[in-house]
């Protein structure tokens, strides 16, 4: 059947002021709408990879895409494709980005003492991605041009473009702290369904707090990405403490032996 262009032009005007009306009603500060479907989400994967490609040394590890991978089973975004990129530097940050982009620093692996303490760090990640932080900012913050582009078609690349202007300016990962709460939770349990011990996480972020303290440049864009205070690692302990015992892996041999590659 074929419809009208008339009648889909109204129709998809109409779509598009309900969602301008939505994204006026609902505070900047609060707001969860997105109006990026996941097709169109993962369709920006390989713009924004090659925009991080251009200005960072960044590699693929078996062993971290393996570990990556498990987790990722354990979202609900598991059929989507993931892919987890070691940044050579320094620094101690990671970072998620649309499209299940996952960034972790070679800083950080050298940081992370035990597995579960780098698994906690990539489930956190993971559940930005998963929950789709990502695109609730770019719609918080290109709502209008957004709406242009994916919901009128009137540019089919424009998202692509505006998700690389975003990546420019840092906003894609500007996390508010209800963001970083619902990633801690839901990485709590992504990482414990996936056979890692939970606790790695907590003791990461109380590493970092220490890390601050002594060598604050060394962990400076993690910080300013990923607001962490007490309340938020007290709040993970008392998710894992409602967790049932079982077997799980907080280290093992493999790990170390990647993790020697970047010490």
């Amino acid at each position: 059947m074929t419809i009208p262009t008339r009648n889909l032009t109204l129709k998809n005007t109409a779509a598009a002021l309900a969602v301008l009306l939505l994204l006026a009603a609902v505070p900047a500060a609060e707001s969860a709408l997105n109006i990026v479907s996941l097709d169109q989400e993962w369709a920006m994967r390989e713009d924004l990879h090659g925009q991080v490609a251009s200005q960072k040394q960044v590699t693929q590890a078996a062993y971290l895409t393996e570990i990556g991978q498990r987790i990722v089973a354990q979202t609900e975004l598991g059929n989507r494709p993931w892919n987890f990129f070691v940044v050579r530097d320094s620094s101690v940050n990671a970072f998620n980005l649309p499209g299940g982009l996952i960034y972790v620093n070679s800083g950080l692996i050298a940081e992370a003492e035990s597995l579960d303490q780098l698994t906690g760090v990539l489930a956190h990640e993971i559940a930005h991605g998963s929950k789709r932080h990502g695109t609730q900012l770019m719609t918080r913050a290109y709502g209008y041009n957004l709406l242009a582009g994916l919901v009128l078609g009137r540019d089919a690349g424009q998202g692509k473009q505006i998700a690389a202007q975003l990546l420019g300016t840092g906003i894609l990962t500007d996390y508010s702290r209800d963001a970083e709460r619902e990633a801690d939770r839901a990485g709590v349990g992504y990482v414990y369904r996936a056979g890692y011990d939970p606790r790695g996480m907590a003791e990461f972020f109380s590493k970092l707090g220490s890390l601050r303290s002594r060598q604050p440049s060394k962990v400076e864009q993690f910080f300013s990405s990923h607001p962490l205070t007490s309340e938020r690692i007290a709040n993970v302990e008392a998710e894992i403490s409602r967790l049932p015992q079982k077997k799980l892996t907080g280290d093992t041999n493999n790990y170390q032996r990647f993790r020697s590659r970047y010490r």
